[in-house]
């Protein structure tokens, strides 16, 4: 009898991995070397990167084994009610990597394949740059990420770019306010075109994080906002810059950036693949797939993008059993092609 993967899943998800990964990328290291996997750890101490190799060539199957913090909940972690399967990592993505070690069980006798886990998705992504070497030597076909699409194929990922804008005032003794110019108030007129870029296929801005003031009896001579802005493949990054200085009459520094991802879904690798999913989607987030680049990276696993880093996060046990299936088929199908 195989492996249950729901209970697998259910595994994972009682394995902390916010804060340490180790027990986790353990225990699956264990698990893919006891189907006859041929292990290679790369990575960091802290943020270890395993590729299992079973055979030469083959679909690569990628996921990250690491989360974002639990913070609270009203739900027990593992919890299995009305089909789902509550927990952190339920959706985002350890359901994904279940499924992927589910379908490695099925295949390791009958095609070649590779199984690639990182452990710092959610920080700095290092690991997936240490095992896209070892993937541009083996010459890889094609690399699925079992990040949460609804089994979906995602062709593209938007962009991020992190920026930050700074407004200086005059402080005064908070008794006097008019005495000086709060640099708060100023920055809440430069913040307020910002509501409306909420379109899910196009830009979006999120107001992350506002730093402002020394203590509470000053009036503010410093503001600092910190914008998360995600755009799509069409656009570019300068465009992007300008279009937020434009909206918010702010001089921008860029923080962090990662470009957008895209794959023509019109290639041959690709059919069967969208044939066994259920559509095609561009995903808001972003992934590992730009650390992969060039190698053609496409993102399909159970679990919906919008209960990614949620309160009482889930994912639908049908989709976990779906993936497998998936999963299984088109590792044949690339294989026999």
């Amino acid at each position: 009898m195989g492996m249950d993967v729901v209970e697998l899943t259910r595994d994972l998800i009682l394995l902390e991995s916010h804060t340490d990964s180790t027990p986790i990328f353990s225990y699956v290291t264990d698990i893919l070397r006891d189907l006859g996997a041929e292990i290679k750890v790369c990575g960091s101490k802290n943020s270890p990167a395993l590729l299992a190799e079973f055979g030469e060539g083959g679909v690569v199957f990628s996921g990250h084994l690491d989360t974002v913090a639990m913070g609270e909940w009203e739900v027990a972690q593992g919890t299995i009610q009305d089909g789902r399967l509550y927990g952190r990592g339920s959706s985002d993505m350890k359901s994904g990597c279940a499924a992927m070690i589910a379908a490695a069980e099925t295949l390791k006798d009958e095609v070649p394949f590779c199984l690639a886990f990182t452990t710092d998705e959610e920080t700095t992504m290092k690991g997936a740059e240490d095992l896209a070497q070892l993937l541009h030597l083996k010459e890889t076909p094609i690399i699925l990420l079992g990040e949460p699409t609804g089994l979906k194929v995602g062709t593209g990922e938007k962009g991020v770019l992190w920026l930050e804008g700074t407004i200086h005032g005059t402080p005064s003794h908070g008794s006097m306010p008019w005495m000086g110019e709060n640099a708060i108030l100023t920055m809440i007129n430069h913040l307020k075109f910002i509501t409306p870029y909420t379109d899910r296929d196009g830009m979006t801005i999120n107001i992350g994080l506002i730093e402002g003031g020394r203590q509470i009896n000053v009036t503010a001579d410093t503001c600092t906002v910190h914008f998360d802005v995600r755009y799509p493949p069409q656009m570019g990054r300068e465009e992007v810059i300008e279009e937020m200085e434009s909206l918010t009459n702010l001089p921008l520094l860029e923080k962090h950036h990662l470009p957008p991802v895209s794959i023509d879904p019109g290639q041959d690798i690709l059919r069967s693949l969208i044939d066994l999913s259920l559509g095609l989607c561009t995903c808001y987030y972003a992934t590992e797939a730009i650390k992969y680049t060039p190698i053609p990276t496409v993102i399909i696993g159970p679990g919906e993008m919008e209960m990614a880093h949620r309160r009482n996060e889930y994912v639908d046990i049908w989709q976990i059993e779906k993936a497998v299936d998936i999963y299984t088929k088109y590792a044949k199908k690339v294989s026999n092609s």
